[in-house]
């Protein structure tokens, strides 16, 4: 494997060939709304890492939609995994410590607790094992299925850390985290049916589904990562609210320079 070999199959590139102009363009909202976000002052490791995460995803996207290469497609898909995954154990995380205040004995804390390291192990491994794969020229083509298939087990991990919130909080995020899940999920869906229709159909108009998607994974995953942190404060003196672009910032920000 060379990094310029060619590893492509995108609608945009067989309509109108590469570089993927629309592709490329639009891969830098998801730049811009990593920078966003790890502009603030939140003294949050694990949302510093989700937002660098996004960042980078944005630059291996612009590349491999311009260049159309192995090298670049690695370095688009592979931060998409090391995202996934962060995000799956930054909520798995939030979801120990919101268990955690409801546990009354030393026994319940310390199964509670190895059930937390284990999770993790297997979190780490699966993350090792997909990225490995994802390198193998005969299961490239699978990305797209696996990568779906853990997205859909972060949703699940969100929803149930939903269910374990109090009802003031819950009051204040619930329909913003809906709204976050419901807008990456359509867009994917969006850009998933343009793909495939451009299997048979060569339309213009298909070229619209790549660079909403791009639009709305960074726009829904900025605040999802608001949604989460917001969350894992739990405290009633905050709210979200959102700004005149619809994104999510945390009300007042300064306090506790949390």
């Amino acid at each position: 494997m060379y990094w310029t070999d060619i590893d492509h199959s995108f609608c945009e590139s067989s309509i109108t060939g590469l570089p993927e102009y629309y592709n490329s363009i639009s891969s830098i909202f998801i730049i811009l709304f990593g920078l966003y976000g790890i502009k603030s002052i939140y003294n949050e490791l694990f949302v510093d890492i989700l937002y660098s995460n996004l960042i980078i995803v944005g630059f291996g996207s612009f590349g491999y939609h311009w260049y159309g290469n192995i090298g670049w497609g690695l370095f688009d898909e592979i931060p998409m995994i090391l995202a996934i995954f962060t995000g799956i154990i930054y909520v798995d995380n939030v979801h120990y410590l919101i268990s955690k205040s409801t546990k009354n004995t030393i026994v319940s804390l310390i199964e509670l607790n190895y059930k937390k390291k284990f999770k993790t192990l297997v979190y780490l491994f699966a993350m090792s094992y997909i990225t490995i794969i994802n390198v193998m020229s005969n299961y490239r083509r699978l990305f797209p299925t696996i990568f779906g298939c853990v997205a859909a087990y972060l949703y699940y991990k969100i929803f149930v850390v939903l269910r374990l919130l109090n009802p003031e909080i819950k009051e204040k995020v619930l329909d913003k985290a809906y709204y976050s899940l419901i807008t990456i999920a359509i867009s994917g869906t969006v850009w998933v049916s343009t793909e495939l229709t451009c299997n048979y159909v060569k339309s213009a108009i298909l070229l619209i589904g790549h660079p909403m998607w791009h639009f709305f994974i960074g726009h829904g995953f900025y605040n999802l990562i608001q949604v989460v942190y917001f969350i894992k404060l739990n405290n009633t003196k905050y709210s979200l609210k959102y700004n005149s672009l619809y994104l999510l910032k945390r009300d007042p920000e300064l306090v506790d320079f949390l």
